[in-house]
């Protein structure tokens, strides 16, 4: 088994999990993904002057003595090549987001004319750019809109969409299975007596908010041949693994043989706290591509703070997006604790802020014996160095804020 500090086994599996090669899919297809190019504007947008609202263009000089008719020239239209050249003493009915005629200066919303087709009443007179979006509004040619590295969302997509853009260069989206292990777990709801399975879902919704695209499988018995089949199975469909549980020294857990049998493994005596057994491992043969494997400790509260002291930032940067890290803050604890010398621990807190300003800190559980419900009330995770072996009221902790 190989010890390693926290820092180092980051450092490895962060090294494994590289970001998968970029492809040039279409806009429509593109939601999660990271972007691999800066989307930068091209063009004005809108390229040119356009209708703010639905009504007629005219000049705001032809109005100014309304009521006043006037004749309509003609309908604007989406298939015009571009602007027509508008005509003065006249009116062009027009729709919102429509170019408006080039001369023209204002455009009347339909309310307050009699919507005349051939001709036209203006009730009351309009100022130079009343109902008109200048070209450039949104943005002008040049300026960077989305920056490389950035998950594309619903606003992203629209900037590109608004360009023009039909394929964007992206790394798509990290593909994780969660893999649950325990011949003792059952699913919530199964007549089966066991222990329901709890792990593995917190560990899926963890690397879904990571930016991942993830599933679950199990539980999984710990009987060997069917574990195997059940990772064997998941290459073909994953490009991470996690599997939870099966690390313990028991004679049935069975997790490393495994991964060892499918690959080559790291067993890892970890300098962490809470849950210190952890693996690494790349799978398969390398014709088609390794995949890594990581195994994490079956407490729900252990996995949770081993995912996010070191498989969260290795999954993002997997991801290729920029900012791996969570927000951090630099807080004042309210309480002291015993934290084991050489080893990392993570401690899940509550934050707050006293009559000073000062952030603050307090242990949601006893530090080292983390319960579930414990991570439930923190809304944050106080980091202890490995030099230190005692916190004390009143010290300041680096705290990384839980925002999902």
């Amino acid at each position: 088994m190989l010890s390693r500090s926290l820092d180092e086994h980051r450092a490895a599996v962060t090294a494994a999990l590289a970001p998968i090669p970029a492809l040039s899919v279409l806009v429509g297809d593109a939601a999660g993904a990271t972007l691999v190019e800066p989307l930068v504007a091209s063009s004005p947008l809108p390229a040119v002057d356009v209708a703010e609202c639905d009504g007629y263009a005219v000049r705001a000089a032809d109005v100014a003595g309304a009521p006043i008719p006037l004749p309509v020239a003609h309908d604007v239209s989406f298939a015009d090549r571009g602007p027509r050249r508008h005509l003065p003493g006249t009116a062009a009915r027009v729709a919102s987001g429509m170019a408006i005629p080039v001369g023209a200066d204002a455009v009347v919303p339909l309310v307050a004319t009699d919507g005349g087709a051939a001709r036209v009443t203006v009730a009351r007179a309009v100022a130079a750019g009343v109902g008109v979006r200048r070209a450039g509004a949104d943005t002008q040619a040049g300026r960077l809109l989305v920056p490389a590295g950035r998950r594309l969302g619903g606003r992203e997509l629209a900037l590109a969409a608004s360009l023009g853009l039909a394929r964007l260069t992206v790394r798509p989206v990290p593909r994780v299975v969660v893999v649950a292990t325990g011949s003792e777990l059952v699913d919530t709801g199964s007549r089966l007596a066991g222990v329901p399975e709890a792990t593995a879902h917190l560990i899926t919704v963890a690397a879904r908010n990571a930016g991942a695209r993830a599933s679950r499988v199990g539980p999984v018995p710990d009987d060997r041949p069917t574990l195997r089949t059940a990772l064997e199975d998941q290459l073909v469909r994953a490009d991470l693994l996690i599997v939870t549980g099966g690390l313990s020294a028991g004679r049935d857990d069975t997790v490393v043989s495994v991964l060892g049998d499918l690959g080559v493994v790291d067993d890892v005596a970890l300098a962490f706290e809470p849950g210190s057994h952890h693996a690494f491992a790349m799978l398969g043969d390398g014709a088609q591509g390794q995949v890594p494997a990581i195994a994490l400790p079956g407490a729900p509260a252990a996995a949770a703070l081993a995912f996010e002291a070191y498989v969260r930032p290795a999954l993002r940067k997997m991801c290729s997006f920029t900012e791996v890290v969570r927000p951090a803050v630099r807080a004042r604890v309210d309480a002291g604790w015993d934290s084991p010398r050489g080893v990392s621990q993570a401690v899940p807190v509550r934050l707050g802020v006293d009559a000073s300003g000062t952030v603050t800190a307090s242990p949601a559980c006893e530090p080292g014996d983390v319960t579930l419900a414990a991570l439930g009330e923190a809304d944050g995770i106080a980091w202890v160095e490995p030099e230190v072996s005692r916190v004390d009221a009143g010290d300041v902790l680096r705290c990384t804020v839980w925002d999902d």
